[in-house]
């Protein structure tokens, strides 16, 4: 016969747990503002930039800018693991910009 579960015991674990995932958030919410950061830099760079000089500056831009979408894309994917499934905060704390064209 199983035994019973005590669920007092299984608390400090799911606390545990908890802080784990707030923690994994916070760092991929930190690693995505950085890179968009990085982005706004080169938005930047690139708007000072004709001709091409510009041209060759974009490529490095973009590398930046796919970056920055792949963080923003982990980090809806690991909010939706953790249950949070409205993401429209998302686009209010780290709006990712348009790409701009070469």
């Amino acid at each position: 016969m199983a035994q019973p579960v005590n669920v007092n015991a299984l608390l400090p674990i799911e606390a545990e747990l908890m802080k784990e995932r707030a923690s994994g958030l916070r760092r991929s919410g930190d690693k995505l503002e950085e890179a968009l950061a990085r982005v706004a830099r080169a938005e930047k760079e690139l708007g000072a930039l004709h001709g091409l000089a510009r041209m060759e500056r974009y490529a490095a831009y973009r590398a930046l800018w796919k970056e920055a979408e792949r963080l923003r894309w982990n980090l809806t994917v690991q909010r939706e693991a953790c249950g949070l499934r409205n993401h429209r905060d998302l686009d209010l704390v780290y709006p990712l910009p348009p790409l701009l064209r070469e």
